[in-house]
């Protein structure tokens, strides 16, 4: 099941070793000023609207030649809207709570555990939540394939990681981190340094890039199907607890009912709305994993379902337990 691996991605995650991350501290402030400089000064400029909540900015950073590590919280919910970093790339790791990222207009929920990469050409806009803690990766569009051209074709403006790359994801970011914190000590293996950054870039450009323009033409059928399907899974992950109708759906997707509804059959065996509702089911028991000790009933209208029984039934079918035996469970 795609949702399931979903989840063994984000465990995998927590392999990550940011020790040598740490070491280097660029920011501890609650000033919101002296913490807007100091991430334009690394990133790029940016627009950046604070939510009224306390400021506990941090920031740390590393680096693997070209490519820059940091690891960023603000403490407060903000919404950021940055100017288009036109020669990197981003790749955005949600290490606690959640980002939302509009992409050149496409809307995805980046939840913890999640790895997004992102190029935007027209406009992007980031809102992490309160307490959010990122992982971003800064890489040169120099080292992914040269400029524009046969070399490297951009096929989207922001894409997930898929589940099942996580494990090799995380292995090259320890890599990278390991060699940034041995850094001088590695100066006779220089062949050996170049060749994991260029690797690791090469990696995340493949995520948004087709790096051979024959290749793109081939493969645009298969292409075409796998972003209605991340279309559709980031609609409904942004709006897990707001009603979601069959038209709202389509609209998101760019296609009909009919066309949805085979979309739905070939890639997650159910229609489109039971869909919906086995996303949410995952939402919730992921959520209930995480804080055994919540009110079950809050927690059944965090995620849509306003009849406490119905969605126990649900749960039950879902997963062969009911939410007060997972709690139970988990408890014991």
């Amino acid at each position: 099941m795609r949702l399931a691996a979903r989840h063994e991605g984000a465990a995998t995650l927590r392999r990550l070793d940011l020790a040598p991350l740490y070491e280097q501290c660029l920011l501890h402030s609650d000033v919101r000023k002296e913490t807007y400089d100091c991430i334009a000064g690394e990133l790029c400029d940016y627009g950046l609207t604070w939510r009224g909540a306390d400021v506990d900015a941090r920031a740390y950073k590393a680096r693997m030649g070209a490519i820059s590590f940091y690891a960023m919280q603000y403490g407060d919910e903000v919404a950021i809207t940055p100017d288009l970093y036109r020669d990197f790339m981003l790749v955005h790791v949600s290490l606690r709570n959640g980002i939302e990222i509009e992409a050149d207009g496409r809307l995805s929920h980046v939840p913890e555990g999640g790895v997004f990469f992102s190029a935007p050409q027209q406009r992007i806009r980031l809102r992490w939540q309160e307490g959010c803690q990122q992982l971003l990766v800064r890489v040169p569009l120099a080292l992914v394939g040269g400029e524009a051209g046969p070399r490297r074709t951009l096929v989207r403006s922001g894409h997930m990681l898929a589940p099942a790359l996580a494990p090799l994801f995380v292995d090259q970011i320890n890599l990278a981190l390991g060699i940034a914190r041995h850094g001088i000590e590695l100066d006779n293996l220089d062949d050996w340094r170049t060749h994991v950054e260029t690797g690791f870039a090469r990696f995340a450009g493949m995520q948004l890039f087709d790096l051979g323009a024959a290749a793109a033409r081939a493969d645009r059928p298969r292409q075409d199907g796998r972003d209605r399907r991340e279309r559709l899974e980031s609609f409904i992950h942004a709006r897990l607890a707001a009603p979601i109708t069959l038209e709202d759906l389509t609209a998101a997707v760019g296609v009909g009912r009919s066309q949805l509804n085979s979309l739905c059959r070939e890639a997650f065996d159910c229609s489109p709305m039971a869909l919906v509702r086995r996303m949410r089911l995952e939402a919730a028991r992921g959520d209930l994993e995480r804080e055994p000790d919540q009110d079950l009933t809050s927690l059944s209208l965090r995620y849509g379902f306003e009849h406490q029984s119905r969605f126990a039934q649900y749960y039950r079918d879902a997963f062969g337990e009911r939410p007060r035996d997972t709690r139970r469970r988990l408890r014991g």
